[in-house]
């Protein structure tokens, strides 16, 4: 009988402090396609990305120009003539090979100014979701989009409860 009761005393604690815990969430997405400084940023990107773009062409369409007179004009080359028009050819190729990585790779000049256009932006949206969150006094704030916490109580922070259990894991092990 005294285990039904603390049974059921445990789910009803249980439930009362889940039913007062706050919860939200934010569509980040929404967020980003409305809010206008996100959509200036965008702009600026789009026209250097444009500006990149018609000179990754103009590098590419001189490149082809080169090949086609070559390929057409090689009969007549002395193999002197040929080596070097080859070793041109090599040189146009690695130089677009190069503006492409510098320009539009992983770690290039347009993802650099992504980075450095969005982050003040981003430090804004994180500081309204931050104030929001206190103001209404929400314990977690999740971002849909995401699937993750954008805003949570420190007091539900379990990062040095988890820390120090390793440790005690660990010191366990060694003994």
């Amino acid at each position: 009988m005294k285990k039904i009761y603390l049974v059921i005393s445990t789910i009803i604690l249980f439930s009362i402090s889940f039913a007062e815990m706050k919860i939200g969430y934010i569509d980040s997405q929404v967020i980003m396609t409305q809010y206008e400084d996100v959509r200036q940023v965008q702009v600026e990107l789009e026209k250097e990305q444009k500006r990149l773009e018609s000179s990754y062409s103009k590098k590419i369409a001189s490149y082809d120009s080169l090949q086609q007179v070559f390929q057409t004009s090689k009969i007549i080359y002395s193999a002197d003539k040929i080596k070097e028009v080859e070793d041109e050819l090599l040189k146009k190729q690695r130089e677009i090979e190069e503006f492409q990585m510098k320009n539009f790779g992983p770690q290039g000049e347009l993802y650099k100014m992504q980075e450095n256009l969005l982050k003040p932006i981003l430090e804004v949206i994180d500081s309204a979701i931050q104030n929001i969150g206190k103001e209404r006094g929400y314990d977690y704030i999740f971002d849909a989009v995401q699937g993750s916490i954008v805003y949570a109580l420190d007091a539900y922070n379990l990062t040095q409860d988890i820390l120090d259990e390793l440790n005690r894991i660990n010191l366990d092990k060694k003994e």
